[in-house]
């Protein structure tokens, strides 16, 4: 607590300041970036919408805790976590203890060294975790080697430890099997719930973060044990239409392969409460179904369900841990949904499982989030990238400020198949948040940070002294957000290219509307001819007239934009952009 007082104050947060969002990428451990750098950003604006993926949704998460809770001190408490889980953060991460031969594994292979220290790491840790099969697997041969011993035969005696050898390392490759096919699928494809483990003194991730989101929101001194979770609707404030704080992370639906974005916008989904206790603290699941409806199935086995809860009463941390569940580190939420598209009624009406994995195989950088063509705000993004000596000389922090700066994504080398492998996965999944972040009006709004090879990601222990190098870092970006973007050149920048975009708009809705494709005819004389006698959607009169009046003024303004000199005839930041009618997540 000596460094925060040091360092921070409670008036640094207080007074009347700009408004602003801030948007977090994902990266697991790579999260230790975002404390100081949220409470610099919180130094010089009220930060009203938040939002982040996986290890940016845990920070978003804390990050509105804190903003709820600024007047109590929020940011001061959030300023703490840094020296609260450096000195042993692999201690959050708690595998089930059948898994904990596998997560041994997982360290053994992540740590440094050279291959041959990384080999002998692994062996060990294979021995120590399946010492029983292990065993089992060398005992034949170890009978071979005592009776050739006794019989003084030196062939035999060699054949036996050879046998021993081969039989210890297929016993221990099959137990391993079994573990990543069975044990591993059992526990929600993940190694950890997020819960306290047997034999672990300290909590777990979950159970940390729902405590520590309450304590910073206000909700519970430390040291307390809080009550009843931070919701959404704490956030939101009494008006639902006008949050005071907007908070939003994404997720991802593996048995529906789409991304979603949390509160959910619709009443589809339901929980088990049996489930959710594996997953989430007592008093956080409490609170769920006592804010729940029960789903009126009227079969027995279907009574522990319930009907996720709508926004306001959903506890912050269970966006965030349906956010931050890593494949394979972290299970899976499930979750059950009707299935409309069976063809038999009663099979519609079963819940069918839908397994809720990590929000950054679909968006592991959000910079979508609360966009808007002609920004009154800001809205910035932190964002995490591989450091490069060559590329990045001595600066480990950088945010683009000149037009053309940030302009271009890195050529980024492939070293192998495991990393070529790695690069289609990468690839399928973030090709679209790469292209939107090096577009005019938001490359400058993203402050990046260069990681080592050994810093943050599945890096789970991370000794304290990296994990400080981290948390300075991500204050030096929070800082250099506060004296290095320019809102008037951002905001100069949106209003070129949203204006050259509706201008390209306008002409493509006014040619459609005028000019007949071959075979075809214009989409004037289709208005015309069959608007009133569609087979859906159909309108009343008076709706049908203010169409056609509003249809004739869309066509009016197409063909007086046309006239020269045209917007896109001036200087339009690149590269150029597309406007797409999508999907809500």
């Amino acid at each position: 607590m000596v460094e925060v007082e040091r360092r921070y104050a409670q008036a640094d947060f207080e007074g009347e300041k700009p408004v602003c969002d801030i948007v977090m990428k994902g990266g697991i451990t790579s999260g230790v970036v975002y404390p100081l750098a949220v409470i610099e950003i919180a130094r010089h604006y009220r930060i009203e919408n938040i939002g982040g993926t996986s290890a940016g949704a845990l920070a978003a998460a804390l990050t509105a805790a804190a903003e709820f809770g600024r007047e109590r001190e929020g940011y001061l408490k959030i300023a703490e976590i840094p020296d609260e889980i450096a000195p042993d953060l692999v201690s959050l991460f708690q595998p089930a203890p059948k898994l904990k031969p596998l997560f041994d594994l997982l360290l053994a292979s992540l740590a440094g060294g050279g291959k041959a220290a990384k080999t002998f790491r692994l062996i060990g840790a294979a021995l120590r975790g399946y010492a029983g099969a292990a065993f089992l697997g060398a005992l034949p041969g170890l009978i071979v080697c005592v009776a050739a011993a006794l019989a003084g035969t030196s062939g035999w005696l060699a054949f036996g430890a050879l046998a021993a050898l081969l039989g210890t390392a297929a016993a221990v490759l099959v137990r391993v099997v079994m573990a990543t096919t069975r044990e591993l699928p059992a526990n929600g494809f993940g190694m950890c719930t997020g819960l306290r483990q047997p034999g672990h003194s300290k909590p777990a991730l979950t159970e940390w973060l729902a405590d520590r989101i309450d304590r910073v929101a206000g909700l519970a001194d430390e040291g307390e044990t809080p009550g009843r979770p931070l919701t959404f609707g704490d956030l939101m404030g009494p008006d639902p239409d006008r949050p005071r704080i907007n908070l939003a992370v994404m997720t991802t639906n593996l048995s529906m392969r789409r991304p979603y974005q949390l509160p959910f916008r619709e009443r589809t989904y339901l929980f088990r409460r049996s489930e959710f206790a594996r997953l989430f603290p007592e008093r956080v699941v409490a609170h769920m179904t006592a804010n729940a409806r029960t789903f009126p199935s009227g079969q027995e086995q279907l009574e522990d369900f319930y009907y996720f809860p709508e926004a306001r009463h959903l506890p912050v941390v269970v966006a965030a841990r349906m956010s931050l569940s890593f494949p394979g580190l972290f299970s899976a939420v499930p979750l059950y949904a009707r299935d409309f598209t069976l063809k038999d009624e009663a099979e519609q009406q079963v819940p069918r499982l839908c397994w809720f994995s990590d929000g950054g195989l679909s968006s592991n950088f959000p910079i979508h989030f609360f966009d808007r063509l002609w920004p009154n705000a800001p809205t910035f993004a932190i964002g995490l990238e591989a450091f490069v000596e060559a590329r990045h000389g001595s600066a480990r922090v950088r945010m683009p400020k000149g037009a053309r700066q940030g302009i271009l994504l890195p050529i980024q080398p492939i070293g192998g198949l495991g990393a070529f492998l790695a690069t289609l996965l990468s690839a399928a999944k973030d090709w679209q948040d790469n292209l939107q972040s090096v577009l005019p009006g938001y490359r400058e709004r993203v402050v990046h940070v260069a990681l080592a090879p050994d810093e943050g990601g599945l890096n789970l222990d991370m000794p304290p002294e990296v994990i400080r190098q981290l948390t300075e870092l991500g204050r030096l970006a929070g800082e250099t957000v506060g004296t290095t973007f320019d809102l008037d050149e951002h905001r100069w920048r949106r209003y070129l290219i949203a204006m050259a975009r509706l201008e390209e708009t306008l002409d493509e809705l006014g040619r459609a509307h005028e000019r007949a494709p071959p075979g075809g005819e214009p989409f004037g004389d289709f208005l015309n001819r069959c608007a009133r006698g569609t087979k859906s959607y159909r309108q009343k009169a008076d709706w049908h007239d203010e169409a056609r009046t509003r249809t004739e003024a869309v066509v009016a303004l197409a063909q007086a934009w046309r006239a020269a000199p045209r917007i896109n005839d001036g200087k339009i930041p690149r590269p150029e952009t597309d406007m797409r009618i999508t999907p809500k997540e």
